[in-house]
């Protein structure tokens, strides 16, 4: 587990991405998320990922485990692209009919549009989880929140359950590797077909929920013997402030964005 990083594993380091104030970081991203919802130019995209990946390797993740940890996604891109490339813009004109399936023109262009969408967000969670520690993200979702509080919202113990939630991520997936390799010595073959691996998992799933149930109902009792108190007023460790790096971050990427938006919002697929 040591090589391998995963969505919600924060990997410290004093680079400038992990550097940069979490508010800026959480606005660019879901500016980024709102536009790539507009938008289906595969130019857009591929310029917003090799600009992921800029500013990934400047955070000091390497090409190499970027690569590594981005293999899982590769099916889910590949199931989007064949949803799209079978069910999307059957009214386009045809290029090419396999096992009574066309390929339409149309469905060419959404299969790369939303394939490529789908590596945006991946990428757009990989930077945030692995720059940015999950009490800063939490502790900035809860200042936002404040308001709610006249409404009765607890935003304090939503802030606690997105932390926990997101430390929880890169235990299980430890606890996941931990007891796959105690199934494997003890006789269970993982290996074979997906349909082998499906059946498999069975021996995987109960284990791991169990344990995750364990650690859970501990937690909870970790957290009433230190004297949490549900809507307390809170107080936080570490006080933001804006610095310029962060402000030069925060309206460059919107300035390229918003110019990337503009410059590709000719390019239009057939419908």
């Amino acid at each position: 587990m040591n090589n391998r990083l995963i969505i919600g594993q924060y990997k410290p380091s004093d680079s400038f991405g992990h550097q940069l104030d979490p508010r800026g970081k959480i606005l660019t991203i879901i500016f980024l998320m709102i536009i790539s919802i507009f938008t289906s130019s595969p130019i857009f995209y591929a310029a917003i990922i090799l600009g992921l990946i800029l500013i990934l390797l400047v955070s000091d993740i390497s090409f190499a485990a970027i690569a590594r940890n981005g293999r899982p996604f590769v099916i889910l891109v590949a199931v989007t692209a064949l949803y799209h490339l079978i069910f999307s813009a059957r009214d386009t004109s045809t290029l090419i009919e396999i096992l009574g399936f066309r390929i339409t023109e149309g469905g060419v262009s959404m299969a790369i549009s939303f394939s490529l969408r789908v590596l945006v967000f991946v990428g757009l969670a990989f930077f945030i989880s692995l720059t940015t520690s999950p009490s800063d993200i939490a502790q900035t979702l809860v200042n936002w929140m404040k308001p709610l509080r006249r409404l009765g919202i607890p935003v304090t113990d939503i802030g606690l359950i997105i932390f926990i939630a997101m430390r929880f991520i890169p235990v299980l997936a430890e606890e996941i590797d931990v007891i796959k390799k105690a199934q494997i010595v003890r006789g269970v073959d993982f290996s074979g077909g997906l349909i082998n691996r499906a059946k498999k998992m069975s021996a995987l799933l109960i284990p791991v929920f169990q344990s995750a149930i364990r650690r859970a109902d501990d937690l909870a009792l970790a957290i009433e013997s230190r004297g949490y108190v549900s809507g307390a007023e809170r107080t936080s460790l570490r006080v933001y402030r804006f610095q310029t790096r962060d402000w030069l971050f925060l309206f460059i990427s919107l300035a390229i964005t918003a110019m990337l938006y503009i410059y590709t919002g000719e390019i239009s697929w057939p419908k």
